[in-house]
């Protein structure tokens, strides 16, 4: 992986309409890099999808860098036109959280975070409510 041979992530991703493809991204280990104002970047690289060449992301430490890396991993998966599929779920569920980044300050952030909390909170007691209904049909039908 260019700067950091070993990479601390894998994942492994089918094509579906195309069974014997793979596209494996793999995210190495963050280091510490020397140019004023980068202090950190974290190795990036993807095989069976483009050049096959390792990028570097770069953060203000090795946390922010790792979490760029798995934005730039999810833009450049999503931006591949592929429908991939990771562990057999929905195409196109790339199993990478997209990130909620606000610039307008720290309590916009929370905003949005409650916004998505509470919809989470909401479908959830919709696929309940869903699966009791489901439970009283075949109740009534099996009888």
């Amino acid at each position: 992986m260019g700067e950091n041979p070993t990479p601390i992530a894998v994942r492994r991703y089918s094509v579906e309409g195309q069974p014997e493809r793979e596209i494996t991204l793999k995210i190495g280990q963050p280091f510490p890099v020397s140019p004023p104002g980068v202090d950190w970047a974290c190795p990036v690289a993807f095989e069976g999808l483009g050049d096959g060449q390792v990028k570097c992301v770069y953060g203000i430490d090795g946390v922010q860098a790792i979490q760029l890396a798995m934005q730039y991993a999810r833009k450049q998966l999503e931006a591949s036109g592929l429908q991939l599929l990771w562990m057999n779920e929905e195409p196109g569920d790339l199993g990478l959280p997209r990130t909620i980044d606000s610039n307008v300050g720290l309590w916009f952030q929370r905003e949005l975070e409650q916004l998505v909390e509470n919809e989470q909170r909401r479908m959830n007691e919709i696929v309940i409510e869903l699966g009791k209904v489901r439970e009283r049909r075949r109740g009534s039908t099996g009888a």
